[in-house]
């Protein structure tokens, strides 16, 4: 899928709510600067409830939402408020809003206006603007010519090979939980000890019940079987978690570099802790570089 198919499907995904339709083509097209990034419809997760954004801004990490008449009475109210904080407790987003409920066109375009101006201002005092690339978002190539990967909307990968690019691996497809980190490159990367890739999928599943803390910082996995259990071995891990877009593609993102906490070395279940929001990436050639000096 290229951007202009990502675009249309985009613009097209809420074509049966009239004035949210209305209100993200005008908003796309008075913008008109394709360096931004949009999400339509993003999914927002708090424990088990699920939000969707009506319009998302990833490199300013605010979300439009567009009233329409169901927006409108005492509990309605009460549900967005609810709804407002869940989200910003959750991912630390912004809202802002745009209202359509008995408003004329005219003033609807002008509030389009105004949330216009506040992009290019965001962008403006951004200093170091890190524009919408599509093509290469999901590409290793990008954060092996920075030297890191951190934390971040664009540190997410479609393959699992390629984020393992990011530390000089040169195979093809690859497709397990996880890839044991050279020595040579755990050297490279500054890490120490017995390192790992890790690929895991932070929601219950059939044999697991893994999880990610609200604050990114702690690691739940659980083994359902509370005799399959085993001790862990690993001193670090780069945790590349499994999950979905917009668009419901699987993507492999970064969350950080974690170790185990002490007390659930061993067990059925095991806590991990990060320890790091970046980590220090190393393209094969350098790497057969470094072994030649």
């Amino acid at each position: 899928m290229d951007k202009a198919d990502y675009i249309l499907r985009s613009l097209s995904k809420v074509s049966s709510k009239r004035w949210e339709h209305y209100v993200i083509n005008r908003l796309y097209h008075r913008l008109n600067d394709p360096e931004i990034e949009f999400v339509c419809q993003q999914c927002i997760r708090k424990n088990d409830k699920f939000y969707l954004a009506d319009l998302y801004f990833p490199q300013f990490d605010l979300y439009l939402e567009i009233d329409e008449a169901h927006h409108e009475g005492d509990n309605a109210l009460i549900n967005d408020a609810r709804r407002r904080f869940d989200i910003a407790e959750a991912s630390g987003l912004t809202e802002m809003r745009i209202s359509t409920s008995g408003a004329s066109i005219e003033s609807v375009d002008a509030s389009i206006e105004e949330f216009v101006e506040l992009l290019r201002r965001r962008k403006a005092e951004a200093g170091e603007f890190d524009a919408w690339d599509y093509e290469n978002r999901y590409k290793p190539e990008p954060h092996i010519a920075r030297g890191y990967i951190t934390i971040g909307p664009h540190s997410a990968f479609r393959y699992q090979k390629d984020a393992l690019r990011c530390f000089g691996y040169t195979k093809g497809h690859f497709q397990r939980g996880a890839w044991n980190l050279p020595p040579e490159v755990v050297d490279e990367i500054e890490l120490s000890g017995a390192c790992m890739v890790w690929f895991p999928r932070l929601y219950e599943q059939k044999r697991w019940k893994n999880s990610l803390s609200e604050d990114g910082r702690t690691i739940t996995e659980i083994n359902k079987n509370p005799e399959d259990a085993y001790s862990e071995r690993w001193g670090k891990r780069i945790v590349m978690a499994r999950s979905r877009n917009a668009l419901n593609q699987t993507l492999y993102r970064f969350v950080g570099v974690f170790e185990v906490i002490p007390e659930y070395r061993s067990g059925n279940e095991r806590r991990y802790r990060r320890i790091a929001r970046s980590v220090k990436t190393i393209s094969a050639a350098n790497l057969h570089k470094s072994a030649n000096v």
